[in-house]
Formats: C-alpha cells, sequence, structure tokens
C-alpha cells in the first residue's frame, strides 16, 4: 500500500509539473549601457554585473509564447545589491531597493504573448550593481494564484499551520478546494499524508495533522517533510522541517533543549559571480565544509543568502542567520521568502561571546578562547568573527575536539611540571547533544611526543545530560613514572567517539 501511495504520489506531482508553465529563463546575453540615459553600445552575460561608478541600465529582448496571453506574468530576480527600477516594453512597472529578498513584479499587463518583448533593469549606482541568481518570466493562473504562505510547525503537536494568502480575478473563493500533502523525503516507504481545505475567502488558515510521532529536524538528524499545495490551476512544492525554536529565558530552546551555537561568521562567501548564487551544489559544497569543522550555526554580516543556500543548510542540519535586514517591512519580506525553511534563524542569542580573528592563524588561540567558553556555565556559544582557514594544511581533526556537539575539558593548573610532580586534572564536559547519553565511558591516556601510550585508565562511567560543567572525574598520576625530561599529550575521550587533548611539559631534574 505505501509503495501504491509513493508511485501515486510521484505521478500526481509530475502530472503537475506538465499543467504548470515552465519559466523562461533570462540569463545570458545582455546590451548594457552606464550613465543617467542608456546608450546601449556593449553587452555582458547575467547573471553578474558591470563594474561602474554611475547607474548601469541593462536590456533584453525575450520572445514569450502566445499560449501566455490567458496568464498571469511575473518577472523575478533572485537578487539586486542596489535601488533598481524595471521598465517592460519602454512601460515602467516599478522600483525596489530590496537586497535581502527576491524582487518580483506584475507584468502581465505589460507583456505581449507572441511577440518580442524588451525588459529593462536600471540599477543605481553602488558596489554591487548587477542582477544575480535567478532570472526569469513566470506564468500561472489568472483567476488563482498563491500571494503569500506562510509554514509553521508545531512538531510536538503533530501539526503544521499553513498561514494562505490568495490573489487573483476569482470573485468565488469558497469555489475552490485546497488540497495539500505530505511525505517524508529521507524514507522511500514513507506514506502520503493528504488533507482537503475548503477555502472561505482570500485568506484562509489551516492546520494539518502528520500524527502523533514526526520527524524532528535538527542537526543532528535533518530530517524533511516534501508538502506540495494544490490549488485550482496551480501548486506548489516546497520542503519544510519540524522543528520548534523558542526563547525560554535567555536561553534559545531547539526541539525543547538547550541551544549552544558554535557559530562562525561569514562575509562574502564567494559564490556571487554569475550564476553560482543560485547553485545549490555550489552552495552545499561550501556550506558542508562548515558542517565538517564543527559549525552549527553560520551568520552573515549585511548580507542575506538565497534559496539556494538555505535549501542546502536544510539537508545538512545548519541553521542560517542572514544580515542585512533593516526594520519590520524588511523582516516580512525574508519571511515571506524564506520562512518555511528550518535552517532559517532570526532571533538574536544572548549571552554569544564573540572570538576575534588573529592576523595570523593559530590553533592553539582558538583552542584556549573555546575551551574558556565551554567551561563558563552562563555562555550560549560563541561566534568567530572574521574567521577564514589557513589555506594549506587544513586543521580540521584536531579542530573538531574543541568545536563539536560533546567536548571533553581538562582543568589544568599549569601545564609544566616536574617528576616530583603529580598530574591531577579533573574533568569535565560541555554537552550539546540531542539527548541524555546512558554509560558513556570516560577514557584517558598520556602519550609522549612520539605518540606512544605510556600511561592510560578509564574513570567511573558516567551519565552524560545536555548542559555545562558536567564532571567526569579526575586524573591522578605520579609524574615520577614517566621519562624525563619530555613532551607528553593528556588524550581523554567520551564513549570513544569525542576526545580532545592537551600538551603538557616534564622537566628532568625536580625544578621549573
Amino acid at each position: 500500500m505505501n509503495r501504491f501511495k509513493t508511485i501515486f504520489c510521484l505521478t500526481f506531482l509530475l502530472c503537475l509539473s506538465a499543467l504548470a508553465q515552465k519559466p523562461i529563463q533570462l540569463g545570458g546575453s545582455w546590451e548594457y549601457a552606464i550613465g543617467e540615459s542608456p546608450k546601449y553600445n556593449d553587452y555582458v552575460m547575467l547573471p553578474g554585473e558591470v563594474k561602474s561608478d554611475g547607474k548601469v541600465w541593462y536590456r533584453h529582448g525575450v520572445y514569450v509564447p502566445q499560449d501566455w496571453y490567458r496568464q498571469r506574468i511575473t518577472l523575478y530576480l533572485e537578487r539586486l545589491y542596489a535601488d533598481a527600477t524595471i521598465f517592460v516594453n519602454d512601460q515602467k512597472v516599478g522600483h525596489d531597493s530590496l537586497r535581502c529578498a527576491p524582487h518580483e513584479y506584475d507584468v502581465t499587463e505589460l507583456i505581449i504573448p507572441g511577440q518580442r518583448n524588451t525588459v529593462v533593469v536600471c540599477v543605481a549606482k553602488s558596489e554591487r550593481n548587477g542582477i544575480f541568481g535567478k532570472m526569469e518570466l513566470r506564468a500561472g493562473s489568472r483567476q488563482l494564484y498563491l500571494r503569500e504562505l506562510h509554514i509553521q510547525p508545531y512538531p510536538f503537536d503533530g501539526r503544521v499551520h499553513l498561514d494562505v494568502t490568495m490573489g487573483g480575478d476569482a470573485l468565488r473563493f469558497d469555489d475552490y478546494i485546497v488540497e495539500v500533502m505530505a511525505q517524508r523525503t529521507d524514507v522511500d516507504s514513507a506514506g502520503i499524508i493528504r488533507r482537503y481545505y475548503n477555502m472561505t475567502k482570500r485568506h484562509s488558515t489551516f492546520d494539518m495533522f502528520l500524527g502523533n510521532e514526526v520527524a524532528l529536524w535538527d542537526e543532528f538528524h535533518p530530517h524533511l517533510y516534501r508538502l506540495v499545495i494544490d490549488f485550482g490551476d496551480g501548486f506548489l512544492e516546497t520542503a519544510i522541517g519540524m522543528r520548534e525554536l523558542k526563547t525560554d529565558s535567555s536561553q534559545v530552546m531547539i526541539n525543547q533543549r538547550p541551544l549552544y551555537l558554535r557559530s562562525v561568521v561569514m562575509g562574502n562567501p564567494g559564490l556571487e559571480t554569475g550564476s553560482t548564487l543560485s547553485d545549490e551544489q555550489a552552495w552545499f559544497d561550501l556550506l558542508q565544509k562548515y558542517k565538517h569543522w564543527g559549525f552549527n550555526h553560520i551568520r552573515f554580516e549585511d548580507y542575506c543568502p538565497t534559496e539556494a543556500a538555505f535549501a542546502m543548510a536544510d539537508k545538512l542540519g545548519l541553521l542560517v542567520q542572514p544580515g542585512g535586514i533593516k526594520g519590520e517591512k524588511q523582516t516580512k519580506r525574508v519571511f515571506n521568502a524564506y520562512g518555511h525553511h528550518p535552517s532559517l534563524m532570526m532571533t538574536e542569542v544572548e549571552g554569544i561571546e564573540r572570538i576575534p580573528a588573529q592576523k595570523d592563524f593559530s590553533i592553539g588561540y582558538y583552542k584556549e578562547r573555546i575551551e574558556r567558553n565551554l567551561k563558563t556555565a552562563d555562555s550560549r556559544g560563541f561566534q568567530l568573527e572574521d574567521f577564514a582557514w589557513p589555506e594549506k594544511n587544513e586543521p580540521a581533526k584536531e579542530w573538531t575536539e574543541f568545536c563539536a556537539p560533546i567536548v571533553p575539558l581538562a582543568k589544568f593548573q599549569k601545564y609544566e611540571y616536574s617528576m616530583t610532580d603529580s598530574l591531577e586534572v579533573p574533568l569535565e564536559a560541555c554537552s550539546a547533544f540531542y539527548g541524555e547519553i546512558q554509560a558513556a565511558r570516560v577514557a584517558y591516556f598520556i602519550c609522549d611526543d612520539s605518540m606512544k601510550v605510556v600511561q592510560g585508565g578509564q574513570l567511573a562511567v558516567a551519565q552524560l545530560p545536555i548542559g555545562k560543567n558536567i564532571p567526569l572525574g579526575i586524573v591522578m598520576i605520579p609524574l615520577s613514572e614517566l621519562p624525563a625530561p619530555g613532551k607528553y599529550s593528556l588524550y581523554v575521550a567520551i564513549a570513544g567517539r569525542f576526545r580532545n587533548h592537551w600538551e603538557f611539559e616534564l622537566t628532568g631534574d625536580g625544578s621549573l
């Protein structure tokens, strides 16, 4: 039965795709001119930009098929970083200055189906006066179209709340039925959940029940559901994640557990040339590196990534906090564009330590600062500012010892000892895992500088809850048993998976 449902759903989606009008791609060669008035004498490939100290005019001719004459036609420009004015067939369409969400214009009355039409985009003087990401003409029903959709998951109620605002020429919206389907994307045999709702007016709200137990989305298990909304002659298909993000006092909670951010600030992501801004594979490759390095949160400064970035962050379980958003109007536009993505995080987290960059990269500097943060009870996480990896010898393995969901920590009083000393180091852990670990074995061992194990043992089997300053026991070793002088490292491992190490030195004469 599940197999039949899956096949039916795929067939249904293919049929819907066949019925929908394919967008006309506008990327390619455009004429351009520079100045207050256009005198076109050169060409540029868009998406992209022309470097200029003044206004840049972009012009493109596009044939629109005759069968679009009954359709609502919109012009979609995914990202501009400057004020832009749009003209179609020499008629002004509108103006927009937003830099953190797509620009979309209704050009139905100006486009002439069955003919070649002219689109002009005038971009004001700025540092980035090009057009980036997707560039399309889109066709849909005039009678009924989706104007706004807000999706709010309530994972612990097993439901999704849909807030739908329709537009169109339809006189009676209650003549329409909205069909909503949901299915997990990571389970081939997952059944399809299908619900029908009567529309009563332009603005309607629906609650879709997914079941008593839903697959949660987080950094450890980025489960997604495919959601399809069918209405009239149109449909929308998107991915959603069942996650709850709330603030309890000053602590941000994800899925009812504390969220400790391992965050990095990203400036220019290096994906802004040509069409790479909307290239999902390019974003996936970039974001996967940060996931591999142990981060669970990326904050953009004065920059909002595109749809492709949020979609890939959804798959990886990364939280993304866009920047460059000012005021209620811009916030609303960002939520309208990207609010259904579980990776979107707009909440400002209190108690985050900002760790500035070093001129010359030193892993010891970051290790000391981050471990100190993890030992601080009232800290909600850390954020690395202006962070950049060294071009060579990426230290990912050592880095993830202290930038990880669970980190063993050692409270060394000093790092130089004599043979008459005893090594006495209290151990603790910081856990930002998705649940409590039962019977988490804690092992320790000491290696010399050739990585030969010279001492070792196991502390009491520990119960590891979520939180900070979790005691693991004390390592106590008489140092007279170790060859001196020498350089040594103390390694600590929790559950055989999460490990960390610290270097110390032993002198041979009993004096420091």
